[in-house]
């Protein structure tokens, strides 16, 4: 049931990033929260998804721009985490991670694929009577959005087969310190967050603010 209940949330969050709702479920932090709520670790999920959404603020899913599908690799992160039954050390959230981001760039090829496949739908539509163009209309919608719910289902699916047993096998050769995976976690999610700062700070001060606020708080995370 953990596993049929992810690959539905996976499907979801990708129907929710364009096609329908866009009610913000398909960011990493919402995304990956409720994921951890499923698995049954909400905090590790709800920081999982922090990490990830710092990680995601410079992406900008505008218009036909090509980027990263964050909220579908976010479940498919948290929900390897979960169904891996290894300790939430800082090493597993290093390579969860990582394991997320690389997934986000896989799902993004899946998104293009999905946007050909719409386009050949429409192209199959021939004109009419306007209340035949009108269903037809709708169906194509329908059409996309059920594409859009099995993307996000499928990259669950292969994402969690490939990650359960791929974490465990990762972290037994895992030799450096905990130290390390936790200083290169903080070290990118400050990095980011620096780098998108005029994005919500536009002011000096405000910059200033926001920097000191991040290396106290990467500190706090370092110090736990």
């Amino acid at each position: 049931m953990t596993w049929l209940a992810l690959i539905l949330l996976g499907g979801m969050v990708a129907l929710d990033a364009t096609s329908l709702g866009q009610l913000m479920l398909s960011r990493p932090f919402v995304a990956a929260s409720l994921a951890g709520a499923v698995i049954g670790q909400p905090l590790e999920g709800a920081l999982i998804g922090a990490l990830l959404e710092a990680l995601s603020l410079g992406i900008l899913p505008v218009g036909a721009s090509r980027y990263p599908d964050t909220g579908t690799a976010a479940v498919a992160a948290v929900g390897t985490l979960g169904l891996a039954e290894v300790v939430a050390s800082a090493p597993a959230l290093l390579l969860i991670v990582v394991y997320g981001l690389l997934w986000q760039r896989i799902s993004g090829f899946s998104v293009i694929g999905g946007r050909y496949v719409n386009e050949w739908l429409v192209r199959a539509g021939e004109p009419g009577e306007r209340p035949r163009m009108d269903r037809l209309i709708e169906h194509r919608h329908l059409e996309s959005m059920l594409l859009d719910l099995g993307r996000g289902m499928l990259i669950t699916i292969v994402a969690l087969a490939i990650g359960v047993p791929l974490l465990p096998l990762a972290l037994s050769y895992w030799a450096l310190p905990n130290i390390a995976a936790t200083l290169a976690v903080s070290a990118a999610a400050v990095a980011v967050l620096a780098g998108t700062a005029p994005l919500f700070a536009e002011s000096p001060r405000a910059r200033l603010v926001l920097l000191a606020g991040l290396v106290f708080g990467s500190l706090l995370l370092v110090a736990r």
